[in-house]
């Protein structure tokens, strides 16, 4: 079982009420079943909602740094949506790990979902969203898959 960022197939799940429709997605998930899954949305943040930013993270420990009470992640009117970041990470983490899941294709540049610890994506971001901190320390293979926006 593969989980996959429910946006990358096509769900209209992203801040913005749009997907990032990813043919990458479904071709490194290899016809395997998948199980997509939107953390944000399990955490109780609705569609749309207002774009977060992590505020006193490091880059490359973004997602750690706001598990461990280091940083927070807040919206443009300075609301700490932090408490449903965490709760969506970790309803994810749960499903995965009852589905058995081995690999996670996750979005870009995702406050959830980032996975760039190098920092290599040419678009920015974060270097590791929450979910993908969660993930990582369960012994989750994890993989950035950048989509454009539609």
């Amino acid at each position: 079982m593969i989980l996959v960022s429910a946006c990358l197939l096509g769900q209209r799940v992203r801040y913005d009420g749009r997907h990032s429709y990813s043919e990458v997605a479904l071709g490194l998930a290899g016809g395997e079943p998948v199980l997509a899954l939107c953390p944000e949305v399990l955490g109780g943040l609705g569609v749309p909602r207002p774009p977060a930013r992590f505020v006193g993270a490091r880059f490359g420990r973004e997602g750690q740094d706001l598990l461990d009470g280091r940083a927070r992640l807040l919206d443009g009117q300075g609301r700490d949506l932090s408490p449903a970041f965490v709760a969506g990470a970790r309803a994810v983490l749960a499903l995965a790990q009852e589905q058995g899941v081995r690999l996670a294709l996750l979005k870009d540049r995702s406050p959830s979902c980032a996975w760039d610890p190098q920092g290599l994506n040419p678009d920015g971001g974060p270097g590791l969203g929450v979910l993908a901190a969660l993930l990582q320390a369960a012994g989750i293979e994890l993989r950035e898959v950048r989509a454009a926006a539609r």
